[in-house]
């Protein structure tokens, strides 16, 4: 008999990930055909300049905001992003190895690895081992932060932070914090302590466990889904995408 595991694996996440590149699509080609190009007269500019506009294409919101909003930028794209989901989702060892099912060559990564705690201290909770024995990685004495108990924390901060910041603006009537985009907050709090859960076994029986990771998958394909249709959408089309668009339409087109 299936269970919410294998629904999530062979049902939700499938589905999840063709909506997510419809949407994706639709965002996309949305900001590129919609992109106010103006009249312009262009301008031969050289690779040097070019590189150097493109470092400043993307340094420049991060300097605005460090000026502006120091906080949201501490922890909305330092700890949240940067520190946090980012790599916790690829380069975490238990997700490399389920990306690798799917996408063979992603086992590449395995070298930058890293792993879920940086000693063999939480196997000691429930089967002590006596000594504490550090895990080998190439992070060296970074694997003290760079493991999945400590970035889940910045992660969880940059949740709190995201959703206090988010309600404190609607509240006060601004426009562009809409319902749905307090939603994908709460949603991301649920992935993240679900899967830190269910990568310390805390559930002891495998019915349990199976429960825990199917409700990891299951959010984790919910938010897929909704993904491209609200503002957090924004720092993978809005700066990635959007920062090197600009940079191409700016320099390399109008020699701006």
């Amino acid at each position: 008999m299936s269970d919410i595991l294998d629904f999530s694996l062979e049902v939700l996440f499938p589905v999840a990930l063709v909506i997510f590149v419809a949407g994706a699509a639709y965002r996309v080609l949305k900001y590129v055909f919609t992109f106010r190009r103006g009249v312009y007269v262009n301008r031969p500019t050289g690779w040097g300049y070019r590189i150097w506009r493109l470092v400043d294409t993307f340094l420049h919101p991060v300097i605005f905001n460090l000026k502006t909003k120091p906080l949201e930028l501490l922890n909305g794209f330092l700890f949240f992003h940067i520190l946090g989901v980012i790599l916790l989702i690829f380069l975490l060892a238990q997700h490399i190895a389920y990306i690798e099912k799917i996408i063979p060559f992603y086992g590449l990564l395995w070298p930058l690895a890293i792993p879920l705690s940086s000693s063999t201290g939480a196997l000691t909770v429930t089967s002590p081992v006596g000594n504490i024995k550090f895990v080998n990685s190439i992070w060296g004495p970074l694997t003290l932060l760079l493991n999945g108990d400590f970035l889940t924390i910045f992660a969880v901060i940059g949740v709190f932070y995201k959703v206090i910041e988010k309600t404190i603006e609607k509240i006060k009537g601004a426009r562009h914090v809409r319902t749905g985009d307090l939603l994908i907050w709460p949603l991301l709090f649920v992935i993240i302590v679900t899967g830190w859960l269910t990568a310390h076994h805390v559930a002891s029986d495998m019915t349990g466990y199976r429960l825990l990771l199917g409700l990891h998958i299951a959010s984790a394909a919910l938010f897929v889904v909704v993904w491209p249709f609200t503002k957090y959408f924004h720092f993978i089309w809005g700066y990635w995408f959007g920062k090197l668009y600009e940079w191409y339409n700016l320099t390399l087109r109008r020699g701006v």
